[in-house]
């Protein structure tokens, strides 16, 4: 009877754990996209153009982040820039690479 007792309870404190979680705002993939390239092609002057669709790399779930990654095309050059997105959608610069090197 004490380990029924002890399973419901450690399965309803678990439960409880959790939903709290589920039910924070978080940034969708679509507007996360949208601000990682959004971000990328301000450090182009607007002047380049997204060659690929931006990915969504990793999702942070402590935090609620996610890594994104845009592809800009600047003249003949092509880069990946990697930015992590917050919950309320605003990319910081993580770091640029040029592809082709």
């Amino acid at each position: 009877m004490i380990r029924i007792r002890l399973a419901l309870t450690l399965g309803l404190f678990a439960l409880v754990l959790t939903l709290p979680i589920e039910a924070l705002p978080v940034c969708a993939d679509r507007d996360a996209k949208a601000s990682s390239d959004e971000k990328a092609l301000s450090y182009f002057r607007k002047q380049g153009e997204i060659f690929h669709p931006a990915r969504v790399l990793k999702r942070h779930n402590t935090s609620r982040h996610k890594e994104v990654a845009s592809y800009v095309q600047f003249g003949d050059k092509k880069y990946s820039i990697f930015t992590l997105v917050d919950i309320d959608c605003r990319a910081r610069f993580i770091k640029r690479t040029r592809q082709g090197d």
